[in-house]
C-alpha cells in the first residue's frame, strides 16, 4: 500500500518507509529521529529502524479505527513538543496497536513544522 502527504509512505509487510516529497516532509523525518532518541523509553512510539537524509524506516503495526482521548492527552503530557493546538494526534491514522498498547506511528510533527505552508 502507498500513502501520500508530505511524504510518500510505502507500507510493506513488516516495515513502513517514509520518503519526504517536500521540505516539510524532510523536517518530519529529522524530527521523528529526534523524538525517537529522546522519548522511545517514555512512550510507545513506532520503532525507528533507521533514518537517513529524512527517509525513515519504522516497524509496521496494526492500525486502529479510533484513539481514546486519554491516550492523546497523556502523549501530549509526556512529549511537550506535541502540546500545541493544531497537533493531529487525535487522528487515528497516526496510531497503531501492539497487543493492547497504542503506538504512535507518525511523530514527526512539532509546532514549527505544523505551521509551515499554512
Amino acid at each position: 500500500m502507498i500513502k501520500y502527504s508530505t511524504r510518500l509512505v510505502f507500507i510493506l509487510r513488516n516495515v513502513v518507509i517514509k520518503i519526504p516529497v517536500s521540505r516539510k516532509g524532510y523536517l518530519q523525518g529529522l524530527n521523528e529521529k529526534k523524538i525517537w532518541d529522546k522519548y522511545n523509553n517514555v512512550i510507545s512510539l513506532a520503532e525507528l529502524k533507521w533514518m537517513c537524509m529524512g527517509i525513515v524506516c519504522q516497524k509496521r503495526y496494526n492500525t486502529v479505527s479510533s484513539i481514546p482521548n486519554n491516550v492523546v492527552i497523556r502523549s501530549k503530557e509526556l512529549i511537550p513538543e506535541f502540546d500545541f493546538n493544531n497537533c493531529d494526534l487525535y487522528n487515528p491514522e497516526n496510531w497503531g496497536i501492539d497487543g493492547k498498547t497504542y503506538v504512535l506511528l507518525d511523530y514527526g510533527v512539532n509546532k514549527y513544522i505544523a505551521g509551515l505552508y499554512k
